[in-house]
């Protein structure tokens, strides 16, 4: 147990100092909200500080001012089986039996509607009732439209936690009614010295995990604990060098054999396309900053920004469930062919 004294709470996670900071002080004012909209990237700690936020918040109310996240209370809302803390995500369940497409891949009209109707109902245990919707560029048209209601007629005693990607992806309505929080990948140079220091990571794989994380925590730990997660980043980027001045023939060939694996694999597929976002982002990086990449690449802007247009495309459609095989086809021939020469680089 302990409280909160200006800054100096540790609230047990790495790498978001800037974001606790402003919630602590928000916490030691009593100055809450009623939403709060976090963004930034996948895996970057959106949903850990919501978590922990609403820890704090119930185990305060209930331990008379003090905090623990130890206590049967904290535990029950990290394992999602706290009553007054629910986490509304793409695929969960609502109150129309008649919509049971528990694999959808956006939060539909029928969860908003529970939620709202549960924001209706006294809090169980702690003084209100905590909601984490992850992810808000999840969400269908007409939720997005049903939760702006809300956010314009706010329940009393209830709490809005708003997990976002691409803020500009999001009605401007509904962020103009939250209070905003930025969440940002930590610095590579920190990410780097916490694998080593807490983890005891040597100093290689570190370098690896910090560079392909891209500086969220989240994705870090994935990698550090999931050896496959590593191994498909360093396989995808292989591939992605391998086919940057293919002929059409082996573009097509690795089209069909990235599609055949959507019905059974379609997280992985997913995650292949991403990192097809991150390498040539990383390639914008280096080229704007004037920095050497692990690869010499003939690129040149528009390159890379008529690649990041057919990946994004390419992506959006995957969502929605157009035909795998043709949507990555197409992102194969829309993509520039790049000169390359191999360098010893980090894959080795």
């Amino acid at each position: 147990m302990t409280n909160i004294v200006g800054n100096e709470f540790d609230w047990r996670l790495e790498g978001l100092d800037f974001a606790t900071n402003i919630l602590s002080r928000v916490i030691n004012h009593k100055s809450l909200g009623h939403a709060y909209l976090f963004h930034g990237p996948k895996s970057v700690g959106k949903f850990s500080l919501a978590s922990r936020f609403a820890q704090i918040l119930v185990t305060q109310d209930l331990y008379d001012g003090r905090i623990n996240l130890d206590s049967p209370e904290a535990i029950a809302i990290e394992r999602g089986e706290f009553p007054d803390v629910e986490t509304i995500s793409a695929g969960g369940i609502c109150d129309d039996s008649k919509d049971d497409d528990v694999r959808s891949t956006r939060i539909r009209i029928c969860q908003i509607r529970r939620l709202q109707r549960l924001a209706m109902l006294a809090p169980f245990q702690a003084k209100r009732r905590i909601f984490i919707i992850d992810i808000v560029d999840d969400l269908q048209v007409e939720a997005s439209h049903a939760l702006l209601k809300m956010l314009e007629e706010p329940p009393p005693n209830v709490l809005l936690f708003l997990l976002v990607q691409d803020i500009d992806a999001i009605l401007p309505t509904i962020i103009s009614r939250c209070q905003i929080l930025p969440i940002n990948p930590m610095p590579k140079n920190k990410l780097i010295e916490i694998l080593e220091r807490q983890f005891e990571t040597d100093e290689i794989t570190a370098e690896q995990i910090a560079t392909f994380s891209r500086g969220c925590f989240g994705r870090a730990m994935d990698m550090l604990n999931d050896p496959s997660v590593m191994m498909l980043q360093k396989s995808v980027r292989s591939d992605i060098e391998d086919l940057l001045n293919a002929g059409i023939n082996q573009r097509m060939d690795y089209a069909q054999s990235l599609a055949s694996n959507w019905r059974q694999g379609r997280d992985s597929v997913l995650a292949t396309i991403r990192i097809w976002m991150e390498w040539w982002s990383d390639q914008l990086y280096f080229l704007t900053k004037s920095e050497k990449n692990e690869a010499s690449f003939d690129l040149k802007v528009e390159d890379i920004l008529t690649a990041l247009r057919a990946i994004d495309r390419t992506y959006e459609h995957l969502v929605l469930n157009v035909n795998p095989q043709l949507a990555i086809e197409v992102m194969m021939l829309e993509i520039p062919s790049v000169p390359f020469a191999k360098q010893d680089n980090i894959h080795g």
